[in-house]
């Protein structure tokens, strides 16, 4: 009579002992990349990934079909402590005009819309607004545009 009670009580725990191990390790993760920001548009830049130490934030083009891209070159992976990065762009062919040479991005996809970028946090983390500065093909950047963050139901 107390062998199966204590069976089913050790199986119990051993169930408790694992889920608490896979919430330790599902908490102990680093942030994942949800951040989003707006843009005076109301267009959405997105913090959508990370390869390597270059984060890529992601936004619909004005034209085109595919989203647009920015790579933020020494973002990536950092969550805390940001401040001025340098960056480029790359947008499809069919959002506008293309440079006479091409880019090859940081995943190995290769471009012939793209330029210059600066992308500026007003504070070391998130939420914190962002200012972008963007240029064509090899011109520096020029113009500012800021982008507040988006926290809560206005992400889309």
């Amino acid at each position: 009579m107390y062998g199966y009670g204590l069976g089913n009580f050790m199986k119990a725990r051993l169930s408790i002992g694992v889920v608490s191990l896979a919430l330790g390790v599902l908490f102990s993760m680093p942030a994942s990349a949800d951040e989003v920001w707006v843009l005076p548009s109301g267009n959405q830049l997105t913090y959508d990934r990370d390869v390597g130490d270059v984060a890529v934030l992601t936004y619909r083009a004005e034209q085109g079909l595919e989203p647009g891209q920015i790579f933020v070159v020494g973002l990536g992976g950092q969550y805390e402590g940001r401040s001025r990065y340098q960056a480029y762009w790359v947008e499809a062919d069919d959002a506008g005009p293309t440079c006479a040479a091409a880019l090859v991005d940081a995943e190995g996809r290769t471009w012939r819309r793209w330029g210059l970028a600066t992308v500026s946090f007003a504070g070391p983390n998130f939420p914190s607004r962002l200012t972008l500065s963007r240029g064509e093909c090899l011109s520096a950047p020029t113009g500012r545009v800021s982008a507040r963050p988006v926290v809560g139901a206005g992400v889309r």
